[in-house]
């Protein structure tokens, strides 16, 4: 069965399908006895005739959902994340939540990129620090861990601090901040560090998705403008 058949196929029996059940269960119920009625006549009350009926059932309703499959396909646009990438730049702020999006973007800005400062939690400080050994070539701060994800303030006086304390000859244009990982608590004390410092430059990592399933792989990363 393909992808698109199988999600009208399944789409058919979730709960914002149901919403209209018991209006429309009685409307086809009885169109329903009627056909029965017509079909039991034509056909006969047998069971090989029982067993046909239901088979032509079947047939008709995975018909019509490979028909409504092909026109969603036809009417829906394909999602395209052919986005703006950021331009590579020599240093690069990251919240660590999943090891793939870090090493894509990391990856991304080389070999521009040469700071790197890498914020996580006590859960993900492990995968900073093995983040920090795979690319010794990179000046990588030491992980800098937030004592609570879910307070955006900690977050934001973390980055604002590092914009604060760029190395000599760094400049604000010459550092992204990626909001990708962690929560989204951070991701908004991320953004709001736009309010203090100007000129900050922001990217976002999105997740590879085909036929509406994610692979774990990340894309290339997306510039973020903030006007």
């Amino acid at each position: 069965m393909s992808n698109s058949l199988r999600r009208v196929v399944q789409q058919s029996f979730t709960p914002e399908y149901l919403r209209l059940f018991i209006p429309s269960s009685i409307v086809l119920s009885t169109i329903g006895t009627a056909i029965s009625t017509v079909l039991t006549n034509l056909i006969g009350s047998t069971t090989p005739a029982a067993v046909t009926i239901i088979i032509g059932a079947v047939s008709i309703f995975f018909f019509a959902a490979w028909t409504i499959s092909k026109l969603s396909n036809k009417s829906t646009p394909a999602i395209d994340l052919e986005k703006a990438p950021p331009d590579r730049c020599p240093g690069l702020i990251l919240l660590v939540s999943r090891e793939e999006p870090c090493r894509k973007a990391i990856e991304y800005h080389l070999p521009n990129l040469q700071y790197c400062w890498l914020i996580c939690s006590s859960g993900t400080e492990h995968m900073a620090k093995q983040i920090k050994a795979d690319f010794p070539s990179i000046n990588m701060s030491k992980p800098w861990v937030i004592n609570d994800v879910y307070d955006p303030i900690e977050f934001n006086e973390r980055i604002r601090r590092i914009y604060k304390t760029l190395p000599p000859g760094l400049t604000v244009e010459d550092v992204i901040a990626d909001f990708t990982g962690m929560t989204a608590n951070g991701s908004v004390g991320m953004a709001l560090v736009s309010n203090f410092v100007p000129n900050v430059k922001f990217q976002y990592t999105p997740e590879e998705v085909i036929d509406g399933q994610r692979t774990g792989k990340s894309l290339n990363p997306i510039g973020i403008t903030i006007v």
